[in-house]
């Protein structure tokens, strides 16, 4: 069916298949793209998106000397997706830091046990790190890193034309972004992390010294709420990093 559908494509001319193939590219970029890709954007939303961007790029492209005919339509539309879901994948990561450092607060402070349903990433998610979630998804927004993205986006074309032949990875780039991600969000919070392993370690020397208090028992009233004092105190600090790591959304991409 698929060949048949190819043939048709033909006698319609090229531009055409150019058109599918930057519209797979496109749709699969919407589907994993930061705010747009969110699962809680209505499909017809990020179709009509993708559509839009289509239609935004079709005019600044080249076109290729000879069109993909037959199988290799269809092995064309399987890598153009590709290279849209990897792209919006990478572009994404920047956003996910601040949701790593703070589901590690959460660890640290004793309420990763206290869990909500992220309608977003369709998983359970802890308290601080929905609330940097959300707080990094916002300053996003208002810093213009949509914008950003989707230039990056634009450009892609130019790394990885309408017809792709054949696609080099730069895995020990992607393993260095993956590993940033939890590198820049764990020292975006260190300073309330030791504070709270202090404490742990004053709560065990005052149960050695005293082993009628119950330390643990205590810990559960002490830690989160010297945490969430600290998280108000320092988060001008911590807003001032996010904005400086959003204001370049696309370092892992390229």
């Amino acid at each position: 069916m698929l060949i048949t559908q190819t043939k048709i494509l033909e006698q319609l001319g090229g531009i055409w298949i150019i058109i599918l193939l930057v519209f797979s590219r496109s749709m699969a970029f919407a589907s994993t793209a930061p705010l747009i890709g969110h699962k809680t954007i209505p499909s017809l939303v990020k179709v009509g998106f993708a559509i839009l961007l289509t239609l935004l790029l079709i005019p600044n492209l080249e076109s290729p000397t000879e069109y993909p005919k037959n199988f290799q339509f269809v092995y064309q539309i399987v890598m153009n997706v590709f290279v849209g879901l990897l792209l919006g994948w990478v572009s994404n990561l920047i956003i996910e830091i601040g949701r790593a450092g703070g589901e590690m607060l959460d660890m640290q402070m004793g309420l990763n046990a206290a869990t909500i349903f992220d309608p977003g990433s369709q998983t359970q998610s802890t308290l601080i790190g929905r609330l940097f979630d959300m707080i990094t998804l916002t300053l996003f927004i208002s810093v213009g890193g949509i914008e950003k993205v989707i230039e990056a986006f634009s450009k892609s074309y130019t790394t990885f034309p309408i017809i792709v032949d054949q696609i080099n990875l730069n895995f020990t780039k992607i393993l260095h972004a993956t590993a940033d991600v939890a590198a820049i969000g764990f020292i975006m919070v260190s300073p309330i992390i030791i504070t709270i392993l202090a404490i742990d370690l004053i709560l065990g020397l005052m149960s050695r010294a005293a082993p009628q208090i119950n330390a643990f028992q205590i810990s559960f009233s002490i830690k989160p709420t010297i945490g969430i004092l600290l998280v108000l105190i320092l988060l001008p600090v911590i807003l001032q990093v996010l904005v400086k790591l959003l204001d370049n959304p696309n370092k892992y991409m390229y």
